[in-house]
């Protein structure tokens, strides 16, 4: 191997743990607990993915603690304060904080709701109640009936003197490493969106940027123009989708990377510059724009003849007409003749296709958009 390659690599891998700042230390669930209740250790399930633990799932992680079972660790990203923002365990540390009736759901009801709809849908039972009761463990059906007032006493205290390996992220680390970090946790089974990755990194620099997302993805008229499945908005694809109209708008020219590439760069750029970003020009933005579209009548409007959802047909009509909004304030006419020739037009469509998040397609998907938005 040419040896100039070889420096080339050594120097990448130095540079990259040189970014990377780490620490572990084993801790009792006590200690979790009481980190908690400090506000030393932060939750935000509103910022990741939502409570999606079942009576049963719930039911085992008690079960594992109490007959020792290793219990995978916890990843925690430190700040400047030495707070601990929880970044992968969400499920284990919420499940066992509950059971011991210290968890703050006022804090994440209104998230919980939205979710627990979407799995009884399924015939799935949830709760995130606290001092919630156990049921039949695979291993000891006789915790069935038993809650964290019933449990004998020498059990409570097992529970809270087991320990739970926690990885540190340090403060000093770069927020790209600890998106890198959450994205390779998340690597297998069920694992984490890019858009619940960025709102669980970024959050924590600014959240600015994440509140907007969230108020604009809960308009009623984008949840009925996107009519998005109950899996796609468990994904928060619904958030993602706002945060394209938010970083393509008026940086169409700028974009320099694949899709999810240019997205985290937005959003850690605007939530460190927190002075530069104006959440009310956006919001005021994209309101007009789907106000508009509303007017058309079409509840088709972002899909095709297979009434399957385009996110390229989203893209350039949002970002076609915002770019071009004065045109359109009483050419409801005008604005539909000029969605169904994007929509028909084999310019827009070549570049639409196979491999259409690659920052060349993206860039000329949106510059064709403008085009036919803004020609007479």
């Amino acid at each position: 191997m040419d040896e100039k390659k070889i420096k080339e690599l050594e120097e990448q891998i130095s540079n990259g743990r040189g970014r990377l700042s780490a620490d572990r230390m084993d801790l009792s669930f006590g200690e979790l607990i009481s980190l908690y209740k400090n506000k030393e250790l932060i939750i935000r399930p509103e910022y990741q993915r939502f409570f999606r633990w079942n009576q049963q799932q719930k039911t085992a992680l008690i079960e594992s603690i109490l007959l020792s079972i290793p219990i995978p660790p916890i990843f925690v990203a430190e700040d400047e304060d030495g707070i601990w923002e929880l970044v992968d365990g969400l499920q284990r540390v919420s499940t066992f904080i509950s059971f011991f009736g210290e968890l703050d759901t006022n804090v994440s009801q209104s998230v919980f709701q939205r979710d627990n709809e979407e799995e009884m849908d399924n015939g799935e039972e949830i709760s995130i109640n606290n001092k919630w009761t156990l049921e039949e463990g695979g291993l000891i059906p006789g915790l069935e009936g038993f809650d964290i007032e019933t449990l004998p006493s020498k059990y409570k205290m097992n529970l809270k003197r087991a320990v739970c390996r926690v990885e540190i992220l340090r403060g000093e680390s770069s927020h790209v490493m600890k998106y890198e970090l959450f994205k390779r946790l998340n690597s297998g089974g069920s694992k984490a969106t890019a858009q619940e990755i960025r709102n669980a990194v970024y959050r924590g620099i600014n959240s600015t940027i994440n509140e907007l997302i969230i108020e604009i993805s809960n308009n009623d008229a984008f949840q009925k123009l996107t009519n998005l499945s109950k899996q796609k908005k468990q994904e928060l694809y619904d958030q993602e989708l706002v945060l394209r109209f938010i970083a393509y708008l008026g940086n169409v020219e700028k974009i320099n990377k694949n899709t999810e590439a240019f997205l985290n760069d937005f959003m850690q750029k605007n939530a460190v510059e927190k002075s530069k970003f104006d959440p009310k020009y956006y919001r005021e933005m994209f309101n007009k724009v789907l106000k508009m579209i509303e007017r058309i009548d079409d509840a088709k409007v972002f899909r095709n003849h297979k009434n399957q959802f385009v996110p390229a047909y989203f893209e350039g009509i949002i970002i076609g007409l915002a770019q071009n909004i004065e045109r359109y304030d009483d050419q409801i006419e005008l604005l539909k003749t000029k969605i169904n020739k994007l929509k028909n037009d084999e310019e827009f469509k070549r570049v639409s296709g196979v491999a259409s998040n690659s920052k060349t397609r993206i860039r000329a998907r949106l510059r064709r958009a403008n085009k036919i938005f803004g020609e007479q």
